[in-house]
C-alpha cells in the first residue's frame, strides 16, 4: 500500500480491547492504518483508550467524531442495534466503513445501507470476511469442482456459553468492565453474535439460500452478571433449516448453552454424493474425503490438511497477529484499508451481509409462525 488510511473507531468495549486495538498497535497494521479517533459513549473509556493507545483524538458523540476527527474511514464495533444508524451516518458524512457483524437486525436496515453505499461510491466490508479465508475459498472451489459429486446437505453450529462469564469481564478497570446485557436483548442474541459466522461461511461456498424454516426460542431466561439479574428477550436457542435450491440443505444452529468439545465451534460439515468434508477447529484442520481422482486438487492432500496450526488462514495476519484475540476482524479492517488504497470491491460485501441478515430475520420470523420462507435477497 502507498499510504496509511486515517480511522476512526466508535465502539469500545469486548472486541476492541481484546482485539481491534491490540492488532492496531503492531507495527504492520501502522503501515496501513492510523488509529486517528476513538469513539466510546463512556467517556472515560474512550479517554483512556487514547491515552494508552496514543490516539490523537478521542469522542464519547459519535456524531462529533464524524465532524470534527481527522478520518477517512470508520470502524464500527458497538452493539449490533446501533450498526445500523453509525453506518448510515458514515456514509452519509462521506465515510468509508467497516461494520462488526451482523451488519443490520433486519432486511431493511440493509436494504437501506446497501443503496446509500451504491448512491456514494464509498466503500464499505461487513463482518465477518469469512470468505477472505483461503481454505474456505479452497473449499468452495472445491465443491464447485465436483470434487463431492451432488452436495446433498451440510451441518454447522455455533454454540456458546454466553458472554457474562467471559474472563474479559472480570477486571474492574474501566476497559475491562463491560457490561453484556446487551446481547441478551433484542438485537442481540446468538443468531446475530455467533451462528453469522457460519452462515456467511455456508452461502460463501453454497451460493444463496432460497428458502428457511426453523424452531427458536429462550432457554434460559435469567442470566447474571457481577451478581445482578439479566432478563433475557433474546431467543438463545435456534435451528434453521436452509434449502439453497436444487434439492441441497443444510442445518444451522446457534444457542447459548455448553458446547461438545469433539464439535467445538463453528464446524461445518459437506455431504455429497462422491465424498465429505469436514471443517473444524476440533479436528484442527480440514478432513477431506473425496475420490481419488480429484485428491490434491486446489492443494487439498488426501485425508486431513492442518490449515490452522499456525494461525488462521486469512491475509494480512503474520507475525504477532496469530497471537492476538480477534485476527480475523482485523483482517476484515485491513481489507478496508486495501480497498481504499487500491479501489477494489471489498470481497465481504454489504450484499453478502445483507443476504445473512434477511436469513437469520426470516429464521425467526418462521420459527413464529411455522412456516417455510422465501427470501427476496442473494449474494
Amino acid at each position: 500500500m502507498s499510504r496509511r488510511v486515517k480511522i476512526g473507531l466508535a465502539g469500545l468495549g469486548s472486541v476492541s480491547q481484546r482485539g481491534i486495538l491490540p492488532h492496531l498497535a503492531v507495527p504492520d497494521a501502522q503501515e496501513r492504518i492510523e488509529l486517528a479517533a476513538v469513539c466510546d459513549i463512556v467517556a472515560e473509556r474512550s479517554a483512556e483508550t487514547a491515552s494508552r493507545y496514543q490516539v490523537p483524538s478521542h469522542y464519547s458523540d459519535y456524531d462529533e467524531m464524524l465532524k470534527s476527527a481527522d478520518i477517512e474511514a470508520v470502524a464500527i464495533a458497538g452493539p449490533i442495534p446501533v450498526h445500523y444508524d453509525q453506518v448510515m451516518k458514515a456514509l452519509r458524512a462521506g465515510k468509508h466503513v467497516y461494520v462488526q457483524k451482523a451488519m443490520t437486525v433486519n432486511l431493511q436496515q440493509a436494504n437501506d445501507i446497501v443503496e446509500l453505499r451504491t448512491k456514494t461510491g464509498l466503500k464499505l466490508v461487513a463482518s465477518p470476511g469469512q470468505m477472505l479465508n483461503r481454505t474456505q475459498a479452497r473449499i468452495r472451489d472445491l465443491i464447485r469442482d465436483g470434487a463431492l459429486g451432488k452436495v446433498y446437505w451440510a451441518f454447522t453450529s455455533n454454540v456458546g456459553g454466553g458472554h457474562e462469564g467471559e474472563a474479559f469481564r472480570t477486571g474492574g478497570d474501566v476497559l475491562s468492565n463491560v457490561d453484556p446485557t446487551w446481547y441478551y436483548k433484542k438485537g442481540g442474541g446468538p443468531m446475530y453474535d455467533m451462528a453469522v459466522y457460519n452462515l456467511h461461511s455456508l452461502t460463501g461456498i453454497l451460493g444463496s439460500v432460497k428458502r428457511v424454516s426453523a424452531m427458536s426460542g429462550i432457554g434460559t431466561p435469567v442470566r447474571f452478571f457481577k451478581g445482578n439479574p439479566i432478563q433475557v428477550e433474546m431467543d438463545d436457542n435456534t435451528l434453521i433449516l436452509l434449502d439453497f435450491g436444487d434439492n441441497t440443505f443444510a442445518v444451522a444452529t446457534g444457542q447459548n448453552c455448553a458446547g461438545a468439545p469433539t464439535i467445538g465451534f463453528g464446524r461445518m460439515t459437506f455431504f455429497g454424493t462422491e465424498g465429505t468434508i469436514d471443517m473444524g477447529m476440533a479436528i484442527g484442520g480440514v478432513e477431506v474425503n473425496a475420490p481419488k481422482r480429484l485428491q490434491g486438487t486446489l492443494g487439498f492432500p488426501g485425508g486431513t490438511l492442518k490449515y490452522n496450526a499456525a494461525g488462521p488462514d486469512i491475509p494480512y495476519v503474520t507475525g504477532g497477529h496469530a497471537r492476538i484475540q480477534e485476527p480475523h476482524v482485523y483482517a476484515d479492517i485491513a481489507h478496508l484499508a486495501e480497498c481504499i488504497v487500491e479501489n477494489t470491491d471489498p470481497v465481504p460485501s454489504a450484499e453478502h451481509a445483507r443476504h445473512v441478515v434477511e436469513i437469520i430475520e426470516k429464521g425467526y420470523i418462521a420459527a413464529q409462525t411455522g412456516k417455510t420462507l422465501e427470501l427476496t435477497s442473494s449474494l
